[in-house]
């Protein structure tokens, strides 16, 4: 009983170790193709926190996880996530929508302002709407980043997986060899 258990959590374990792997990879992989693009799992763009403009909401460290969403379907209270320039995101809550013949643009403010922001944004801007937030996700995703993370979380656990499978291996390897020398002592025996 225990050993299945054991079995279960390593193999869960293991999952969740090829899933940043992989996860990782490719965030790695499309940054370095264009850097300011936003990386997107299955439609769910992972971006880091880096003001405390919408505190308490949302700490400086905090990952914002943003999904894709047709600007007509943005209300007030929304928090969005939008480009002021080619590289610089800004996630703030919509305080009021507004919608003219040809155009829709969002007046928006940070939780922790005291005024609207200057600008409005326009439907174009808009990257997505926040879905969820993870605390202190972005210090964890900006340390797998660096080289020391990169080493630590995907190249050791990367080291361990193969090295737990060539083990696997060796061991049936070695039993199977084991049996066949048991069998090939009956057979002397008989």
């Amino acid at each position: 009983m225990v050993k299945k258990f054991l079995k279960w959590i390593s193999n869960v374990l293991l999952a969740f170790f090829i899933l940043v792997i992989v996860f990782t990879g490719i965030s790695m992989f499309q940054t370095k193709r264009d850097p300011n693009r936003i990386v997107s799992i299955l439609g769910y763009k992972p971006l880091t926190v880096l003001s405390g403009s919408m505190s308490p909401l949302l700490e400086p460290g905090d990952m914002v996880v943003v999904t894709e969403i047709d600007p007509t379907k943005v209300k007030e209270g929304d928090v969005i996530t939008y480009r002021i320039d080619q590289s610089t995101l800004v996630t703030h809550r919509v305080i009021e929508v507004i919608k003219e013949e040809n155009s829709l643009m969002f007046r928006t403010r940070g939780d922790a302002n005291n005024t609207e922001d200057q600008e409005l944004v326009e439907a174009s801007q808009l990257v997505g709407k926040m879905s969820f937030k993870i605390p202190y996700g972005g210090y964890v995703t900006n340390f797998i980043r660096s080289p020391k993370g990169f080493i630590l979380f995907i190249l050791l656990p990367a080291v361990l997986l193969i090295i737990g499978e060539m083990r696997s291996i060796l061991v049936s390897q070695l039993m199977e060899e084991q049996k066949k020398e048991e069998g090939k002592n009956k057979n002397m025996k008989i």
